[in-house]
């Protein structure tokens, strides 16, 4: 009886994209996606205010190019500290080379490179949750994905305060949204002037503030796109962005989407798992398709949003904050067949607000104390805070020894993890 050899990695080329490879890169995303022109395309290349031409990686076949990607330089922020962040985004394979084990190769090699040249933490947004967990990606983003009818939302005389923003708004609006995330958010990204200037600024839309009592004190702002397509009664509003920095700028705001309710049929927005959207709704809907399990209704749908990978599980601990109150030490061993560096034992020490990692030494009989044990994607979820070591426990997702789960607890406790949609990348 003959058995059957798993298929051989091809044979794949990694290397840095370089100016004469744009029109190949344009073309090949072109023909990878179908969402925009060719030319468009080679503007994204050439001109994104994120990422140059230095942070495109191609893969090549028999001297072809039939996979690219980019390595977005991000910072997030993480308890009110930026981090740097590597986003991996607009993975593109050729249409005739799928199935074919490029994009694993391609990510190998890609995570390799990481790897040595220093990163230690990396984000993206799955086109399929589980083809990227197997590389060692947890997810970490479970946005609300809300659709409700605008007179749900409770009406307010801020509304009053709310109006369409003008051109000297801006760096108000900007200087907000950066203190919100540094001060409230949990891996939100940091923006950079150019991305505001050249992407969000110019977005297809609407843009409204919640002005204070004081002219040009902006509190709030809203950024919305309207779909006409079934009728002007019958508006779809979708809301890109919502910041809110005070009580009266959330009741203005959502005062102004409530005072769409004889034109808008529809409100459709991604908001953080701590949402105070559904607490204020004045009964559950769900216009995109209602659930109903006992007693309970939907309000939305739990979206899948960014995924995180520990490049290097020892610096990323290191570097991610924990909770000021984050005390005791355990033993983390590590499984991670694609970057066999970080498979093994860590002794973590928790002291003012940072971890301190040093290799578990073996010892004969194995090691003493609290442990867990964890796949490197289900600790990347329990560092980001959208996975308690007690929860992951009882799933069988890591395993508790001598009280590990215990003494990890408290570590990572924050607030649901939220990118913003208008981050995307």
């Amino acid at each position: 009886m003959t058995r059957t050899r798993p298929p051989r990695a091809p044979a794949l080329r990694y290397r840095a994209a370089r100016r004469t490879d744009v029109d190949t890169l344009a073309e090949l995303s072109y023909r990878a996606y179908r969402m925009r022109s060719a030319e468009a395309y080679r503007e994204f290349f050439t001109e994104h205010p994120r990422f140059t031409l230095r942070d495109v990686r191609v893969g090549e076949l028999d001297g072809e190019i039939v996979s690219s990607l980019v390595l977005y330089p991000l910072h997030a922020f993480v308890r009110t500290q930026a981090l740097q962040v590597t986003g991996i985004g607009s993975v593109a394979v050729s249409p005739e080379h799928r199935r074919r084990g490029i994009a694993e190769a391609f990510l190998r090699a890609t995570l390799r490179e990481m790897r040595q040249r220093g990163d230690v933490l990396c984000l993206l947004y799955p086109f399929r949750t589980d083809f990227y967990r197997k590389f060692g990606w947890g997810l970490i983003e479970r946005p609300q994905l809300l659709s409700l009818p605008p007179a749900l939302l409770p009406p307010s005389d801020e509304v009053r305060r709310v109006r369409r923003l003008r051109l000297p708004d801006r760096p108000a609006v900007q200087e907000l949204y950066n203190r919100e995330v540094q001060t409230r958010g949990h891996w939100a990204l940091a923006r950079r002037a150019e991305w505001w200037e050249k992407r969000l600024w110019g977005y297809e839309g609407d843009w409204v503030v919640h002005e204070g009592k004081r002219r040009g004190q902006i509190e709030g702002y809203l950024q919305y796109q309207i779909d006409a397509g079934d009728g002007p009664w019958k508006l779809i509003v979708t809301v890109n962005e919502f910041m809110a920095s005070t009580p009266a700028a959330y009741r203005g705001l959502w005062a102004y989407l409530h005072g769409m309710r004889d034109q808008a049929s529809e409100i459709v927005i991604a908001a953080p798992g701590d949402a105070l959207w559904p607490t204020v709704m004045g009964d559950a809907a769900n216009l995109r398709g209602d659930l109903k399990l006992g007693v309970l209704r939907t309000g939305g749908h739990s979206g899948h949003g960014a995924m995180l990978r520990l490049v290097d599980v020892k610096g990323a601990l290191e570097r991610v904050p924990v909770a000021p109150q984050a005390r005791g030490e355990v033993t983390i061993e590590i499984t991670d067949p694609v970057l066999p560096l970080n498979a093994r034992a860590w002794r973590v020490h928790a002291r003012e607000g940072q971890l301190h990692v040093r290799p578990e030494p073996v010892r004969a009989g194995g090691s003493r104390g609290p442990k867990i044990v964890a796949p490197v994607e289900a600790l990347a979820a329990i560092v980001a805070g959208s996975l308690t070591p007690e929860r992951a426990a009882e799933g069988g997702l890591i395993d508790d020894l001598r009280g590990g789960v215990e003494v990890l607890e408290p570590w990572f406790r924050a607030r649901p993890a939220f990118l913003h949609t208008m981050n995307a990348f």
